[in-house]
């Protein structure tokens, strides 16, 4: 990252001095137009894919004004997002000199493409177009790279070098050169492509604004249809390929009594730290959702039901630790949290069952005096996920909830109302 940093930084001075501003008022209108559109850039269909129209204008300049323009563009671009979104600098810093380097790694392409004459006719059309594609390929293999020192995550799984972003990604660059052709010929037939280029804009939001039509509000989490419906999908692989699966339901508890004496805000606070606290600690493909009120849920699929027990016993004790700072009382407030644990026994099972025994399980934890884990297994809740044999040994909890069933009305198919 220091390496990156120090080589972007060697190239913005390197451009800086040999910076030749033929037209001044198009590059200060290009410099707000980049970060306009780095600022409202648009969001991927993940949490760590986005789009930004700055490309555009990056491509243009390049292939109208030449090199340092283009990184004095970028470095502008990139301080006025910086200073709109107060990012920390390093970051920041990082981010601009990726840019600065793939744009002196296009540079240097597209001249050497120019000045080799392999191609007589051409040849700058040529240059602007590997210069283009070595820009993209450089900026997604320096970001790939980041993404496996930081976080051991190789190129597939971060998707540095997916499909549709490279695509994306080179074509902008692509427009925005093509509008170099444009405006040389009449700047004002630029007027004429604002549409297409909103039109576009707005089709890549649709991912990121279905996305969001997933997610709870309030705490972020994914809400009740997806859980289901991810549930559904892993239940069906689970079975497919005889592996383990695990649901886990939590209830904050007591949440009322909080709101009672701290007020609704306070409560809200609890909510969102504990579902950040959740979050942020389990795998990329386990599910974290919000069914409603104070109940939570959680799939974890490949997970047998001593690990899922484990899980959440990590959970209880992370929450019970936890401390909420809030405006409506002079000393942090606490809360903990109860458990229930439920696993996919056998393939007749549909998810509705594993959810209600995960519930039943929860049922258990907040009749025996809250802030506790019980599991289900073999029609029976225990606090420790052992076989009958072991119970004698371990002074497990063992209920039979045979007669529980017709007590407990609470289905899966009705989750709490906020």
């Amino acid at each position: 990252m220091a390496a990156v940093s120090c080589a972007g930084i060697v190239v913005l001075i390197s451009n800086l001095r040999t910076l030749e501003t033929k037209d001044p008022w198009l590059v200060v209108v290009l410099c707000l137009l980049a970060s306009l559109a780095l600022i409202l850039k648009v969001e991927g269909p993940t949490n760590k894919s986005h789009y930004t129209f700055s490309f555009v204008v990056y491509g243009f300049t390049f292939a109208t004004l030449g090199l340092s323009t283009a990184v004095l563009v970028i470095l502008v671009s990139h301080v006025m997002e910086w200073l709109w979104n107060t990012s920390p600098w390093p970051i920041q810093l990082f981010n601009t000199a990726v840019y600065l380097v793939a744009a002196e790694g296009a540079g240097l392409v597209y001249r050497w493409v120019v000045q080799s004459g392999f191609l007589v006719y051409g040849g700058e059309i040529a240059g602007i177009l590997f210069g283009m594609a070595a820009f993209t390929a450089l900026s997604h293999l320096t970001a790939g790279i980041l993404y496996w020192l930081g976080h051991r995550e190789s190129f597939r799984k971060s998707g540095s070098f997916d499909g549709f972003p490279l695509i994306l990604d080179v074509s902008l660059l692509y427009f925005g050169a093509s509008l170099s052709i444009v405006w040389n010929a009449n700047p004002l037939a630029l007027i004429l492509l604002v549409i297409p280029t909103y039109v576009l804009y707005s089709a890549l939001r649709i991912p990121a604004l279905e996305r969001k039509s997933e997610l709870d509000s309030k705490t972020g989490l994914f809400n009740h249809t997806y859980f289901k419906e991810q549930l559904d999908g892993e239940l069906s692989r689970s079975n497919r390929f005889d592996q383990p699966l695990s649901v886990i339901i939590a209830d904050l508890d007591l949440l009322r009594n909080i709101n009672n004496t701290y007020g609704h805000l306070a409560g809200d606070a609890v909510l969102i730290g504990v579902a950040r606290a959740m979050k942020q600690s389990v795998r990329e493909y386990d599910v974290v959702s919000r069914f409603g009120g104070e109940e939570f849920a959680i799939l974890l699929p490949e997970t047998t039901l001593a690990q899922a027990y484990e899980k959440a016993e990590f959970f209880r004790k992370t929450i019970e630790a936890m401390e909420f700072t809030i405006p409506t009382s002079m000393t942090p407030i606490r809360a903990t949290m109860s458990f229930g644990v439920a696993q996919r026994e056998n393939a007749d099972q549909n998810s509705n069952e594993i959810v209600h025994n995960a519930d039943l399980a929860l049922y258990n934890s907040k009749l025996l005096g809250r802030n506790r884990t019980f599991a289900h297994t073999s029609n029976a809740c225990r606090d420790f996920p052992s076989s009958a044999a072991d119970d004698a040994s371990t002074g497990s909890a063992v209920i039979d909830i045979s007669a529980q069933r017709t007590y407990l009305l609470k289905t899966f198919q009705d989750p709490p109302s906020e």
